[in-house]
C-alpha cells in the first residue's frame, strides 16, 4: 500500500472508530513510543521521561474516569521543556515523535477531535520510516513494502486491541532500532 493510500484509509478508519476505540489506539501508540524517549534520555542525559509517564497515566485514567481539563493542560505545558529539538540533537527524531504522540492524545481527550488520533498514528509510521531509512538508501516504494511499515499500517488500520499483535510489532520495532 502506498503512503497516500494508507493516509486516505487511515483517515477513514479513524473517523469510523468510537471515542473509546480512538483513545485506546492513541494510548497504545504512546506507550510503545515512550521507549524511544527513554532511550533518548539515557543517551543524552536530557529530558524527563517522568513527564511522559505521568501524561500516559492521565490518558489511561481518562479511559475510565473523568479527568479535569486543567490536569490535561498542565501536562501539556510540561512538554515545552522536555521535548527535544532535532536541531539541538541529531538523535531526537524518535523522542520527538513520542512527545508529539502523547501531546496529541492529551489534546484528543480535551477536544475529542479525531485528527489528533490520526496524527498520533502518523507518529508511529514516521518513527518506522526514519528507522527503515537508516537501513540504507531505499525508495518510497521499498519503504512502503518494508515488513515493519506494512505491519504498522495494518496495526493502525486493524485490531489494535490484540495485545499479542501489538507487542510483536513493537518488539520488532525496538529490535530494528537497537541495531542502529
Amino acid at each position: 500500500m502506498t503512503y497516500e493510500a494508507f493516509i486516505n484509509n487511515f483517515k477513514s478508519h479513524i473517523i469510523a472508530l468510537s471515542y473509546k476505540e480512538r483513545l485506546s489506539l492513541a494510548i497504545s501508540v504512546c506507550e510503545k513510543l515512550f521507549v524511544d524517549y527513554q532511550d533518548f534520555y539515557e543517551e543524552n542525559n536530557w529530558g524527563d521521561p517522568g513527564v511522559l509517564l505521568e501524561a500516559i497515566k492521565l490518558c489511561r485514567l481518562s479511559q475510565t474516569d473523568n479527568v479535569e481539563e486543567i490536569h490535561l493542560k498542565e501536562a501539556l505545558v510540561k512538554f515545552d521543556r522536555i521535548t527535544p529539538d532535532t536541531e539541538d540533537f541529531s538523535n531526537a527524531s524518535y523522542a520527538l515523535n513520542a512527545c508529539v504522540a502523547i501531546c496529541g492524545t492529551l489534546e484528543f481527550i480535551m477536544d475529542k477531535e479525531a485528527m489528533h488520533v490520526f496524527n498520533v498514528g502518523v507518529c508511529l509510521t514516521d518513527t518506522i520510516d526514519v528507522g527503515v531509512r537508516e537501513e540504507g538508501d531505499l525508495t518510497e516504494e521499498q519503504i512502503d513494502e518494508h515488513p515493519m511499515m506494512i505491519e504498522a499500517r495494518e496495526f493502525l488500520l486493524g485490531d489494535y486491541t490484540n495485545k499479542n499483535k501489538v507487542a510483536g510489532i513493537f518488539k520488532r520495532l525496538k529490535q530494528l532500532f537497537r541495531h542502529k
